[in-house]
């Protein structure tokens, strides 16, 4: 059974304090969706990043891709201004805008993006399919989309993932990727809700032990490969969490 985790985080001290955690422990997860994402994606366009948080998997993507304007939505006013400021001290300000949207009632028409992302949200609504439905609509018809997750563990595996795999995570880390484990789809789950959905072309896939996602690639993809540079200690993970 899922045991949901706020949808919005609210205080801004809870917000500068993630945002920190953020910075110094997802560079894995991130490097290997920013990369999906720009590779799946068209050169060029407009691109919608829901549930952005403080808005580095927006950022990265308009730091990389050269001709893209990514807009970044969330329902915690705190989470867009720091997502605001870390564009600007990034450099990309002029290609990046934060606004206040629903994930489940998206503020814009159908049919307009070239690439939807979201990274780890689902977990943090009541009823996915909804907020997957959105997505769905407001991508163009030859557009990318690409949401990804965690899979729900029973509880043993949990502890395993938390305390292995989060090994080098303070303990308010470990608190918080256990109770976003909690909150996940079971594998079952994943594939009710991909069945559940109409997004032609679009295929479910795993990333590592992790994750799921739901992957459809534009027919328009770039055509030049580019690798998001990471560290020496992160480049042999990152490509566990690339989508091919």
């Amino acid at each position: 059974m899922r045991i949901l985790e706020p949808e919005a985080m609210m205080s801004e001290d809870q917000v500068v304090a993630y945002d920190l955690l953020v910075k110094k422990y997802f560079q894995i997860l991130h490097s290997g969706f920013i990369e999906t994402i720009i590779n799946l994606s068209p050169s060029q366009g407009s691109f919608l990043d829901v549930g952005t948080g403080t808005g580095w998997i927006a950022i990265g993507v308009a730091k990389y891709s050269s001709e893209v304007e990514v807009v970044g939505v969330d329902l915690s006013e705190p989470m867009l201004k720091v997502a605001a400021k870390n564009a600007l001290n990034e450099g990309v300000g002029g290609k990046t805008k934060f606004i206040s949207g629903d994930a489940k009632n998206l503020p814009f028409e159908n049919e307009t993006f070239d690439s939807v992302f979201c990274h780890n949200m689902l977990h943090h609504v009541p009823n996915p399919i909804e907020m997957v439905n959105e997505m769905a609509r407001v991508i163009k018809k030859d557009g990318a989309i690409l949401i990804r997750d965690l899979k729900r563990l029973p509880k043993l595996l949990t502890e395993f993932h938390v305390n292995v795999l989060g090994l080098p995570y303070p303990k308010i880390m470990k608190k918080k990727y256990r109770d976003s484990i909690r909150a996940a789809l079971s594998e079952s789950e994943w594939n009710d809700l991909f069945l559940s959905i109409n997004i032609p072309g679009a295929k479910l896939t795993k990333q590592s032990i992790t994750h799921f996602s739901i992957v459809r690639p534009s027919p328009n993809k770039r055509k030049d490969y580019i690798k998001v540079p990471a560290s020496v200690f992160v480049q042999p993970f990152k490509s566990l969490y690339v989508s091919k």
